[in-house]
Formats: C-alpha cells, sequence, structure tokens
C-alpha cells in the first residue's frame, strides 16, 4: 500500500492525464475516452465544492467521498445510467490508481451503482440506410471505398475495430450460394451478405488494382499524399460515418445505430436470436442482453423511436 508521503504530490489533473492516457492505449473509441474524461472532471468539480473550492489531491479522496457523490448525482437529478456511468467511471479512475500505487485500497473499492435500465437504442430503417449508401458515387477509390466500408458496417453491424481489419480474402462465395464476410478478431465469425455488397467488393477491388498490387486490407486510411498503406483508424470510421451521416438522408449517425438498426432488421426477418448473437461475436447471453429491447421492439411491432423518445424526456 502506497504511504501518505507517496502520494499526497498526485493531483486531480495529472491523474486523469494518465488515465487518458491509458484509455487510448488500450484503443478506446474517441467517443468513449472523452466521455471519461467528462465524468472525472465532473467528480474531480464535485471534490473541490466539497472542500470549499481549493484544489483537491488525490490523497483527500475518502470513502465517505465516494458515497456522498453518489448521493450528489441522484439530487441533481441525473437519469438512472448516467449515474451509474458516472459513477462506474470513478471506480475505475481509482482501480487503476491504486494498481499504480496511488491511492490506498479504502478508496479503490467497488461503490454501489445503480443498476441499468435497459432502454430501446435509437434505429433507422435498415433498408433505406442500405439503399442509399448503394446509391453512393463511385467516381474515385476514396469515393468507392467509403461506400463499401459503410455498406459492410450497415449489413453486418460489425464493430469499428473489426470494419478496420477486414481484407478482400475475408469475402467468399461458392457459385450461387450465400455469399459471406468473415468477421476477423477476437470474436471471428462468419456473416452472410447480400450478393450486391459481394459485388460492390469486387468493384472495390479491380479499383484497387488498376496496375498495382492489390492490398491487403480493404479499407486503406488516406492522407493528402494517397494511401497510407495501413488500414483506416477506428477514429477515421466514426468521422468517415458523421460525414456522410446527411448524405444519406439521416441526421446524427453513428457506428453504433448501425449495428442497432442491422440487429432490429434480423430479428424482423425472422433470424433466430442465437443466431444474431453469433452474428454479433457475443460469446455468452449475458454479453446479448442490452438488445433484448430490440427484440422485445420487433415482437410488438408498434414502439417508434419517437414514442421512445417521448419516454426517455
Amino acid at each position: 500500500m502506497p504511504t501518505k508521503n507517496q502520494r499526497n504530490n498526485i493531483s486531480f489533473p495529472y491523474a486523469i492525464q494518465s488515465f487518458i492516457g491509458y484509455l487510448e492505449g488500450t484503443k478506446k473509441s474517441a467517443h468513449t475516452v472523452k466521455n471519461y474524461r467528462l465524468d472525472l472532471l465532473a467528480f474531480q468539480n464535485f471534490m473541490q465544492l466539497e472542500y470549499g473550492g481549493k484544489a483537491v489531491k488525490l490523497e483527500e479522496v475518502s470513502p465517505g467521498d465516494l458515497q456522498r457523490y453518489r448521493f450528489y448525482l441522484k439530487e441533481k437529478g441525473f437519469k438512472t445510467n448516467t449515474r451509474r456511468r458516472k459513477i462506474l467511471t470513478v471506480t475505475q479512475f481509482l482501480a487503476y490508481l491504486f494498481r499504480r500505487k496511488k491511492v490506498s485500497p479504502d478508496v479503490a473499492k467497488k461503490i454501489p451503482a445503480p443498476h441499468k435500465v435497459e432502454r430501446i437504442p435509437f434505429t433507422v430503417c435498415s433498408e433505406q440506410l442500405v439503399q442509399a449508401i448503394g446509391d453512393l458515387p463511385t467516381d474515385t477509390l476514396i469515393d468507392a471505398r467509403n461506400r463499401v466500408l459503410l455498406w459492410t458496417l450497415a449489413e453486418t453491424g460489425c464493430l469499428v475495430s473489426e470494419v478496420t481489419e477486414i481484407k478482400f480474402e475475408h469475402w467468399s462465395r461458392n457459385g450461387a450460394s450465400q455469399a459471406m464476410v468473415q468477421i476477423p478478431g477476437k470474436s471471428e465469425r462468419l456473416i452472410p451478405v447480400s450478393s450486391e455488397l459481394f459485388f460492390a467488393i469486387q468493384q472495390l477491388k479491380e479499383k484497387c488494382a488498376s496496375g498495382k498490387a492489390i492490398p491487403s486490407w480493404i479499407f486503406l486510411g488516406f492522407n493528402k499524399y494517397g494511401s497510407l498503406g495501413a488500414p483506416i483508424s477506428a477514429r477515421g470510421v466514426e468521422l468517415l460515418v458523421k460525414l456522410y451521416s446527411k448524405k444519406l438522408g439521416f441526421s446524427d449517425l453513428t457506428p453504433r445505430i448501425f449495428r442497432h438498426s442491422v440487429i432490429l432488421r434480423w430479428f424482423e426477418e425472422g433470424v433466430s436470436p442465437k443466431e444474431i448473437q453469433s452474428w454479433l461475436g457475443l460469446k455468452t447471453t449475458y454479453a446479448f442482453r442490452s438488445y433484448e429491447p430490440l427484440l422485445i421492439k420487433s415482437n410488438s411491432g408498434t414502439t417508434s423511436n419517437a414514442e421512445k423518445s417521448s419516454r426517455e424526456s
């Protein structure tokens, strides 16, 4: 356990920056890192209020402060899931510092957090989204890459970190049978795709060739000088989706909305939850539980996103 002298020079800004660096090093998305930072700044502000506005060092944080923070969030009217996220963020932050012997074990213990309230995720019509993507131009190599990348997200629901690693060799089709894509990574699996997407992949492959060696990765990163020779980054995919959002006729699209929307489409087409779980690369039903509201929505056929928004407001 660290002594007081080992800890008393650790300031909140330094500790937060160290934790953010750790998150970035573990390939957390920019959106996730941003939320962690904001939650930790909120906790820092709370501690400053608790101590009369002065800058607070980590050694001054006590279990009592953490309990008061729980009640503070509730008094401020934060919704259950927001309070849960903020508390879990602080818990992970303090556990990280304890592993590096910067705080005592007393404050590194888990703080009781509210149970998560599962809500129906926001979705768009997957068929309309795919149709809009299919109509995008393919004049340049980057245009063609962007179109196929968005199309792959829309049909497979794969994660941003997974789509960046897909190669031409991961696509297959035997004669007139179902076209498939193999999603690489920790949760490797095969997902069926449309013939149209498979054909678009072959077109992109031809464009990539044009007298040159075909690259390993499909979705290469580019700068103003040309191809970087390496896959587009996860952040690049997030920015790409944001850039094309209005072009596709939808506002504020995110990769997560692509995933939710195709899940709902699979449900409505009669695909079994077990098979959908497999296509998503989820190893346990526990990990699948967050998508149960989509199954309920699909079965009822009556809950609209407008109604969902009304309930949450």
